[in-house]
């Protein structure tokens, strides 16, 4: 259980960052490079391991974390371009609902079971997604034309990415699950130092050095977060973790920017907590 409240936390601490990302004007593609870099290294160095070629191509997992690690950093410039034309509502509100994707996985691909207090719990889960994350203030990108195909692209890309964790969670026959997270982080940081480098040449973005202490503290965040989410996974059925993980973010999210924000919640918003406390309760049923 501690793995999976350390998970939420973590995982909140992303979107607060991200936050003050748009508070100090830090480029968003160097900073997530950042990101990657820092998140590699802290792996690394918390495994303290290193596996010349042949044995990390041995490796049953690294065929499916090259895909994984390249999904990551695919799913974030959807979301971010999602923002920009679609709004922050619609695109968070894709993401979250994604949850469906690896509970319905859990119980296809991984023979888990459904009782009805999961099922409902799980419906209801999806309610206090909507209520929550809709209940807030509405995106200000509303004269533009909404682009309805990066929202579902961005529900796939998130549900997918979630099981593609799963996938390599159960190839990792090690307990060296650090050593795994670091190398999905490396590819993910490959692709966006192309990204970035690509940037700078065609003239599109200007070297930020201050993208740089963004990238540090997202980049320790987000590694602690994927570490104690694939660690939860171990103790946990698909359809249980990832419904109490996503309400367990968007609640405390919520929280946070109304404690450190000031951002003012509505009645739609506290609606929404209080279904995600009865859903959480019905899907703990199968703890």
């Amino acid at each position: 259980m501690i793995y999976l409240v350390l998970a939420i936390v973590f995982s909140s601490g992303v979107f607060v960052a991200m936050r003050f990302f748009k508070r100090f004007n830090l480029d968003n593609h160097q900073a997530l490079m950042w990101n990657y870099v820092f998140a590699t290294v802290t792996g690394f160095l918390m495994c303290g391991r290193v596996d010349t070629v042949p044995e990390l191509v041995g490796e049953a997992w690294f065929g499916l974390s090259l895909l994984t690690g390249f999904w990551f950093i695919f799913t974030y410039l959807l979301i971010t371009a999602s923002t920009q034309t679609s709004g922050v509502t619609i695109t968070s509100l894709s993401s979250k609902l994604s949850v469906v994707l690896p509970t319905m996985a859990g119980v296809f691909l991984f023979q888990e079971t459904l009782g009805w207090q999961v099922a409902i719990g799980i419906i209801l889960a999806l309610v206090a997604l909507v209520l929550v994350v809709a209940g807030g203030n509405k995106s200000a990108t509303n004269n533009n034309r909404i682009h309805w195909w990066l929202p579902i692209l961005i529900f796939f890309g998130t549900g997918t990415g979630d099981i593609l964790m799963k996938l390599n969670e159960q190839r990792n026959t090690s307990d060296d699950m650090s050593f795994m997270i670091a190398f999905i982080y490396m590819i993910s940081m490959l692709f966006g130092i192309v990204l970035v480098s690509c940037e700078l040449i065609c003239g599109k973005s200007k070297w930020q050095n201050k993208s740089i202490i963004g990238g540090i503290a997202l980049g320790v965040i987000n590694f602690f977060s994927t570490f104690c989410i694939f660690q939860a996974m171990r103790y946990f059925d698909n359809v249980v973790l990832f419904p109490i993980y996503n309400i367990g973010v968007v609640s405390l999210t919520a929280l946070i920017g109304w404690l450190l924000f000031k951002e003012r919640l509505t009645w739609k918003n506290y609606l929404g907590l209080a279904i995600a406390i009865i859903a959480v309760i019905l899907i703990s049923t199968k703890l």
